[in-house]
């Protein structure tokens, strides 16, 4: 039962219960949950795979271990999250820092590292088996190392923390090779980056209860062990290409692998070790593996139905803008995108008064009366009630509208990443939107970028809150448009695109083809180049013509958006 205490002393009941376990960060975010196992399974996987997409490209897929997936998969263990639905935030968490770290392991060509591995060294099977047990770890330290750098250092640590505890369950009596990659793992990636410069101290209590304490055996292979931490976090990351980060960190395993050997060759590996442990590990460790696949069966059983769930709700537009298009061969992969981060207001109130001064001028004015009032205007035919209610006045009032569809559409690709170009660019679309809904309601704020090789287009203001997206990738302005253009319905007034970028096409189609179909379809599109250099000024007016203007300072703005509006009809 509920206890008492949950109905406030004003008589309200309270809007949301504290649930034990719903203190993750994930929390901030995840909203969209359910009580039901497979809704929820699915629920959790694409906020997942959501995340994933902000990790880089080349990422890969998520799927529940136990799914079919692709053979780029990142699959995910379900057993944290098992058992109890919704799946509390702190379990959450653990499943999304795994997921982020298989990424990274993805985008850092982990795979690349293992083959060169493989064919550089010859190591006899007893050594081989430990060498592969090290290489695995450093692998994490890396890429833990590189998630703390943002945000998704917190949910490798979750991760990480479930993950070392759920290995000590099986370390054997110090000293074990696993137990001491594992603690290091735990050393090298501490977020302050200061316990690695430190030499190593068994804070444990074993030693208390009979057991070995490792500190004895561990301390010299630690040190040798952190030697290398530095490296991993400044100078690997700093070298520009992923094949000579591969390189260089290949390189640095195995340069103190040899030292590291003559300390630990007779230390078994772990419980499955093959050649150092006898047989009756081998059993207890089998039967742990079968309880495993019994959760993965589970979902096996349920992966139809996950993957029902996680239909795709993004519009797909490339079969619809190929077919508009002369060079069809040339569209890129053109879709929707949900995937929203919320945006800090940033209008200047200055420069909207004048915007909206410019768009009164070519709004259509409309009229209306307030009539039967008790002051204001003597209304002439209202004067028969003077003797009786007195209410012979009305007040006149004028206000402009927009008729015409509004679509303010952003260019967010990679050109506009530098910081205090990005929020000038803010400044200026969240002002001049917010000036259009002055006049137009329904107008449309739109954004496109570019991931794993495809065009997104995200709508960046929903529910009267602005959002934002992350500047990245090519700029693929021909589809944008054509894409923004077909999202325009039935209308009975021309409808307008008015689209802000920095730059010209570089990817996919091109503007000559979405310049005809607006054209074919009375579209007008308008285009304001931001801060455009000299080259991309006479790229942009090759490819717009008497569409565009440029602006180089925000004072500049009003008159020349006055400019834009003026060349076209807007009322027509």
């Amino acid at each position: 039962m509920i206890p008492s205490g949950n109905i406030e002393q004003s008589g309200r009941a309270r809007e949301r219960f504290l649930i034990s376990g719903e203190t993750g960060y994930s929390e901030y975010w995840r909203r969209d949950k359910s009580p039901v196992e497979l809704l929820e399974l699915a629920k959790l996987l694409r906020g997942i795979r959501k995340v994933v997409t902000q990790v880089g490209r080349n990422s890969g897929s998520v799927v529940w271990e136990g799914m079919t997936g692709q053979a780029d998969s990142i699959p995910l263990d379900p057993t944290p999250i098992m058992g109890r639905y919704p799946i509390p935030a702190s379990r959450a968490d653990i499943a999304i820092g795994i997921a982020v770290r298989g990424a990274y392991l993805k985008t850092e060509w982990t795979d690349h590292v293992v083959k060169l591995a493989r064919t550089r060294f010859d190591l006899p099977p007893i050594y081989a088996y430990k060498f592969t047990h090290y290489l695995e770890i450093a692998e994490k330290v890396y890429v833990d190392l590189i998630a703390n750098r943002s945000i998704f250092g917190l949910y490798a640590a979750k991760a990480r923390e479930w993950e070392t505890e759920k290995a000590a369950k099986h370390f054997i009596n110090p000293p074990s090779f696993t137990e001491l990659l594992h603690i290091w793992w735990r050393i090298a990636t501490d977020p302050d980056q200061e316990a690695f410069k430190r030499p190593y101290e068994d804070h444990s209590v074993v030693g208390m209860v009979g057991r070995t304490t490792a500190g004895q055996f561990y301390t010299g292979p630690m040190a040798l062990l952190n030697s290398i931490v530095a490296d991993l976090i400044t100078t690997c990351p700093a070298l520009p290409t992923v094949t000579e980060r591969c390189e260089y960190r290949l390189e640095r395993y195995a340069s103190i692998f040899n030292e590291l050997l003559e300390m630990v060759k007779f230390w078994p590996t772990d419980r499955k070790d093959p050649f150092l442990l006898s047989a009756d590990f081998n059993e207890e460790m089998v039967r742990e593996d079968l309880d495993k696949e019994g959760v993965k069966a589970t979902l096996l059983s349920f992966a139809d139905e996950i993957e029902s769930n996680l239909e795709r709700r993004h519009i797909d537009f490339t079969e619809q803008v190929k077919s508009v298009v002369v060079n069809f061969g040339e569209v890129v992969r053109v879709e929707g995108n949900d995937i929203v981060m919320p945006a800090k207001k940033n209008i200047d109130n200055s420069l909207l008064y004048k915007l909206r001064t410019v768009l009164q001028l070519v709004a259509q004015r409309n009229i209306s009366y307030s009539r039967g009032l008790a002051s204001g205007k003597i209304d002439r035919t209202r004067l028969y009630r003077a003797p009786t209610t007195g209410s012979i006045f009305n007040l006149k009032k004028t206000h402009h509208e927009l008729y015409n569809d509004i679509v303010l559409l952003v260019d967010c690709t990679g050109s506009m990443a530098e910081p205090n170009k990005w929020a000038k660019t803010e400044l200026i679309y969240q002002t001049l939107f917010t000036a259009i809904l002055s006049f137009n309601p329904q107008a449309k704020l739109l954004a496109y970028n570019e991931r794993k090789d495809t065009c997104r287009i995200t709508e960046i203001y929903q529910q009267g809150k602005f959002y934002s997206v992350m500047p990245h990738g090519r700029t693929a302005s021909g589809e944008a448009i054509i894409a923004t253009a077909l999202t325009l319905g039935q209308r009975q007034r021309t409808p307008f695109i008015i689209h802000l970028t920095d730059g010209a096409s570089n990817y996919g189609c091109g503007v000559a083809d979405a310049i005809r179909y607006c054209r074919r379809n009375r579209i007008h599109l308008l285009t304001i180049g931001l801060e455009c250099d000299p080259m991309n000024q006479t790229a942009l007016r090759e490819e717009y013509g008497e569409l565009i203007q440029f602006v180089q300072s925000i004072d500049q703005f009003p008159p020349l958006f006055k400019n834009l509006l003026s060349s076209s009809k807007l009322r027509h």
